[in-house]
C-alpha cells in the first residue's frame, strides 16, 4: 500500500502546502494558550498569598477595619475583663499590696490583653469597680487591691 498522496495539479500541492501550515499554527496556538492559562492560574495563586499576607499586615498594622480573629481573645469586656484583670493582679502585685488602676491597666496590657471599647481605660475601670475580688483603697484613690479572705 502507497502512503504517499500524488496531487493531480499545482493547485492541489498549494492547498495541502496551506493545511500543513495551518495545522502547525493551530498547534502552536494550543500550546502557547496552555502556557498562557498556565501563567495565570500561577499568578493568581501568587496574588492570592499576597493578598492574605497584606490583609494580615494590615491587621497587626491595626490598618483594618475588621479585628483579626486572633486578637478578638485579647480584647476583653464584661466579666471576662474582670476575671482576667482579677488574675493578673494576682500574679504580679504580692497580697494586699495596692496599686493603682493606671499601673494595673499597664500590667493588664504587658499581658497581652486590652479593654474593650471607644476609651479602654474607662472600660477598665468601669469593670475592676464591679470585681467582687477587688476593693478600693481610700476615697477616689484610684487605687485597688485584692480582698482578703
Amino acid at each position: 500500500m502507497n502512503t504517499e498522496v500524488e496531487f493531480a495539479t499545482s493547485a492541489d500541492v498549494a492547498l495541502a502546502h496551506e493545511y500543513l501550515d495551518l495545522k502547525n499554527r493551530v498547534l502552536e496556538a494550543r500550546q502557547r494558550a496552555d502556557r498562557l492559562r498556565q501563567l495565570a492560574e500561577h499568578l493568581d495563586t501568587q496574588a492570592a498569598r499576597d493578598e492574605h499576607a497584606l490583609k494580615e499586615l494590615e491587621g497587626v498594622l491595626g490598618l483594618s477595619a475588621q479585628l483579626q480573629i486572633e486578637n478578638l481573645d485579647r480584647e476583653l469586656g464584661g466579666k471576662r475583663l474582670q476575671e482576667i484583670a482579677v488574675a493578673v493582679l494576682a500574679r504580679e502585685v504580692a497580697p494586699g499590696q495596692a496599686v493603682h488602676y493606671r499601673d494595673w491597666y499597664a500590667l493588664l496590657c504587658a499581658a497581652g490583653y486590652r479593654a474593650r471599647g471607644k476609651d479602654p481605660l474607662a472600660s477598665f475601670l468601669s469593670q475592676i469597680n464591679r470585681a467582687d475580688d477587688v476593693e478600693p483603697v481610700g476615697s477616689r484613690s484610684g487605687r485597688y487591691r485584692l480582698r482578703t479572705a
